[in-house]
């Protein structure tokens, strides 16, 4: 698993993602309320409280952003606090209940999923902070993956799961996200899962009960987990295709469809 040696760096990798995200105008305006879960410092808060359109000339888009952190008093830098749209919710995160007492339209969430003792339950907790059709967005390494045909297996303190694409599929559609029209990427050689989902209109399962078929039932799958699931009566990771925001279609081992 990765880690960085500062909030600058951790900010430099949000950025690859942020900016992306950067060029979608209409998603951007139907946007008023951010939360930045595990902000840390506040880099990537500073980023969206100083947002601004692509318009000439510019303009700010003035969102109310919530950075949401434990100690978060002492964690954020005073250049963030500065910013009079930016509003200090000192909170566990990882929490059976919203941790915010207000609904928010983007929820966001940099190299912190992978500290959360209870997944199901956090990302139960989640989706209820979220309006009705508001997305979740995650950026977090994963402790097992493929390095140049070799796996590598990391271990690190406070980490508790190992993570994979089509489990993080199973975890956030049985939570009421929507799982078909959705975004993840994962590149190869690298352990970054990228998570991009809508919360649907469809409330969170019981988990003990709560089967693939359930799911696809629903609708939260995409063709390629169901054409999986119907083939084998499970899921098989290497059939499964998604889409990342920049449109491409990608294999979980990362490689591009248009060049597959």
């Amino acid at each position: 698993m990765i880690t960085f040696k500062n909030e600058y760096e951790s900010h430099e990798h949000s950025l690859q993602t942020l900016n992306e995200l950067y060029n979608y105008d209409s998603f951007l305006d139907s946007l008023e309320i951010i939360a930045d879960f595990g902000c840390g410092t506040g880099r990537d808060v500073q980023w969206w409280a100083n947002l601004m359109t692509r318009d000439d000339p510019p303009k700010p888009r003035d969102y109310k952003v919530y950075a949401c952190d434990l100690a978060v008093n002492k964690l954020l830098d005073d250049d963030v606090r500065k910013y009079d749209n930016v509003v200090m919710a000192d909170i566990d995160i990882d929490s059976w209940d919203p941790p915010l007492s207000v609904t928010v339209d983007f929820i966001w969430s940099h190299n912190t999923f992978q500290y959360m003792t209870n997944p199901l339950r956090t990302l139960h907790a989640w989706n209820k902070q979220l309006v009705q059709d508001g997305m979740l967005m995650m950026v977090f390494p994963l402790s097992t993956y493929y390095k140049y045909a070799r796996p590598v297996i990391h271990s690190h303190n406070m980490c508790y799961y190992n993570h994979n694409l089509i489990h993080m599929m199973y975890m956030l559609a049985v939570n009421g996200f929507d799982c078909r029209d959705a975004y993840f990427k994962k590149e190869p050689d690298d352990p970054w899962l990228h998570v991009a989902v809508y919360k649907s209109g469809i409330e969170p399962m019981d988990p003990k009960t709560t089967t693939w078929f359930d799911l696809a039932d629903k609708g939260l799958l995409n063709d390629t987990v169901i054409g999986s699931l119907n083939k084998y009566g499970y899921v098989r990771q290497e059939e499964v295709l998604t889409m990342w925001i920049d449109k491409d279609l990608r294999f979980p081992d990362g490689i591009n469809w248009k060049d597959g």
